[in-house]
């Protein structure tokens, strides 16, 4: 296991980064007119580096951003030879965006000279600062030990490839590694794993508008009692109503308007940004949070779903009498912070002292003690 992950990390942490994409061809196109966009473009200029302007799908005539103009990625705006002469960078961090058909479609455009996100953050990362799991590549090196330890976890086969894989996908940039959900698989429903125990008992830890219980409701999974926690006063507003519309289906809900962290406290928490809303030193509100432990000891769950933009480490410190009492299933987002893809599994394996193995079972991802 650990020489696995040393070849993997050495591979590419050792290289010598290339010599930088500026040196050669000094001007750059930005494709993604969004905040990624903004914050690359202000990179560029913070570092001197020249900007001919933005490609943008959803880009209007004369469209401009801090003086820098708003293309159509074909728009005939230079000549088909200064292309090939010309830096792309990706700056699109976003789940829902394919980034190899944008590539594909760079390159039949004519751009050659095509930098992803994670190679501009092998210069710039410290400038840029980490987004969800993205960081400089050379910071893995130093958690090799972790990163091993976590390996040895998967129960199967096939979850040590999907991490292996969500691995070398973020050292290599190369998205045809990344692993992808399987057609037809919902991220909280999947078929090939074990069967939840029902009717759930579920514990809903960042519950938004209530899309998880809805997906749940159109897959037919009985629901026994939910406790549901959603900070965000928009969202609470949102799932309290969806609860109330399925009152019949959803018999016995208490909804929180809370945040779950490892202890009972208040915090600075950035609001109104629908599903991304988050703890934040910066928010423009101030929440109340609470810990699993605390609030619902008794409520015996047989599933606690966590997606809670970053919170999910402490959350679970603050769950650890829950699960050792009642080994719920698990299902726990690990993409919000580089170090969660390892660090998280290996709390749980800490929390539950279990002798067994953990199936890593979907890209955001679902964790099962088997």
């Amino acid at each position: 296991m650990e020489s696995n992950i040393h070849n993997i990390l050495d591979q590419f942490t050792s290289l010598t980064l290339p010599a930088p994409f500026w040196e050669k061809y000094p001007e750059s196109l930005i494709y993604g007119a969004g905040n990624m966009g903004k914050d690359v473009s202000n990179v560029l200029t913070k570092h001197g580096i020249p900007i001919l302007g933005f490609l943008d799908q959803k880009a209007q005539p004369d469209d401009f951003w801090n003086g820098v103009p708003i293309y159509q990625p074909d728009a005939e705006f230079i000549s088909s030879d200064k292309r090939e002469m010309v830096n792309v960078i990706i700056a699109i961090h976003n789940r829902d965006a394919e980034i190899p058909p944008i590539i594909e479609k760079l390159k039949n455009i004519g751009f050659s000279k095509i930098i992803t996100v994670i190679e501009f953050y092998d210069y710039f990362g410290q400038d840029l600062g980490n987004r969800y799991w993205l960081t400089s590549r050379s910071w893995y090196r130093s958690f090799e030990k972790e990163i091993s330890d976590c390996l040895g976890l998967w129960a199967d086969e096939k979850s040590r490839e999907i991490f292996l894989n969500t691995l070398r996908f973020r050292l290599t940039g190369n998205y045809s590694m990344c692993p992808h959900p399987e057609e037809g698989n919902c991220q909280y429903t999947p078929f090939d794993i074990l069967n939840y125990e029902l009717p759930l008992r579920f514990v809903d830890c960042g519950a938004f508008d209530g899309d998880i219980l809805e997906s749940f409701l159109d897959a037919g999974i009985p629901l026994q009692s939910v406790a549901a926690f959603e900070p965000d006063q928009a969202n609470f507003n949102k799932l309290a109503q969806f609860v109330q519309l399925n009152s019949d289906r959803i018999p016995n809900a208490c909804l929180w308007p809370c945040g779950v962290y490892s202890s009972v406290m208040q915090s600075r928490f950035e609001t109104s940004k629908g599903e991304s809303s988050k703890l934040s030193p910066e928010g423009n509100t101030i929440i109340q949070c609470v810990s699993l432990n605390h609030a619902i000891l008794n409520f015996a769950p047989t599933l606690i779903k966590m997606d809670i933009e970053g919170a999910e480490y402490e959350a679970l410190l603050g769950a650890n009498e829950i699960i050792k009492k009642y080994r719920p299933s698990l299902a726990l987002c690990v993409y919000h912070e580089p170090e969660h893809l390892w660090q998280i599994p290996l709390l749980i394996r800490d929390l539950c002292d279990n002798n067994g193995g953990v199936q890593l079972l979907s890209q955001d991802t679902l964790l099962q003690w088997v």
